[in-house]
């Protein structure tokens, strides 16, 4: 089995059917008007999925799959808006749904691999919250799961910002005999929705401060102050009774009064 542009595929039909029926479940919920997958691979999903939303946009690089696809569509009548070609992160997927008069807050995201730009997809389309991608469904690595979780044990730079805006919960492990080829490492589904409640926060100097202090995570906030200071760059003034705490050690009230 071909594995180019690292990609395993997902071949359970038991967990395919699973993840399709999570997403119709939330498409329909959440009343969604779009819906988006990324990196549909054998369009395993995608035959399952199609006929949930008349704005089915898939975003495939790789050329071979995309030839198989329409070959499918072809034959299979499969109901997709629009087949984009190109890397995923180099997509604005935002000017696309606006030129289809569509709107990213009633937009779906899903995808199911590749796992090694997992972490730049999550921030493309959930880290920015001017981007308004509201839900998604994904397969990821069970590392990435541990890192991103409300209460992973050290709190990463995209877990605070994933935590802030969403409930992020843990679906369903799903073992690498479903792939092929298997992977030597982990999975699990993922899945994100927007919170009702959005806590009052400046976003600008939330993304500044992590972007300042993220860097150092096994040092305190006191020495990174230090750090700072001497590279002037020193922006936020933290309170005596936080010096002696480590990023990992931050909860959200505290990251509130730094920023705010």
């Amino acid at each position: 089995m071909w594995t180019y542009l690292w990609q395993n595929f997902l071949t359970d039909s038991k967990i395919r059917s699973y993840i399709a029926n999570k997403i119709w479940d939330l498409y329909k919920k959440l009343d969604c008007n779009a819906l988006v997958e990324i990196w549909p691979g054998k369009w395993s999903i995608t035959k399952l999925i199609n006929q949930i939303s008349d704005n089915l946009i898939v975003i495939e690089k790789d050329e071979q799959l995309i030839q198989n696809l329409k070959f499918r569509i072809q034959n299979w009548e499969l109901n997709i808006k629009q087949i984009i070609g190109q890397d995923v992160l180099e997509v604005d997927v935002v000017k696309i749904l606006k030129e289809k008069k569509l709107k990213s807050e009633k937009t779906l995201i899903v995808w199911n691999l590749p796992y090694y730009i997992t972490s730049p997809i999550l921030r493309k389309f959930f880290a920015d919250w001017e981007s308004k991608f509201p839900w998604g469904i994904f397969m990821l690595q069970n590392e990435v799961w541990e890192k991103i979780k409300f209460d992973a044990k050290k709190k990463s730079y995209l877990r605070w910002l994933l935590n802030y805006w969403y409930d992020v919960n843990y679906l369903k492990m799903v073992p690498a005999k479903a792939f092929s080829p298997a992977p030597k490492i982990k999975s699990c589904l993922v899945q994100l929705i927007v919170k009702t409640e959005i806590p009052q926060i400046n976003w600008d100097r939330l993304i500044e401060f992590l972007d300042l202090y993220s860097w150092f995570s096994r040092k305190t906030l006191g020495a990174i102050e230090k750090i700072l200071i001497k590279q002037n760059k020193y922006k936020f003034p933290i309170n005596e009774n936080l010096h002696k705490k480590r990023m990992e050690d931050l909860d959200r009230e505290d990251i509130w009064r730094i920023v705010n």
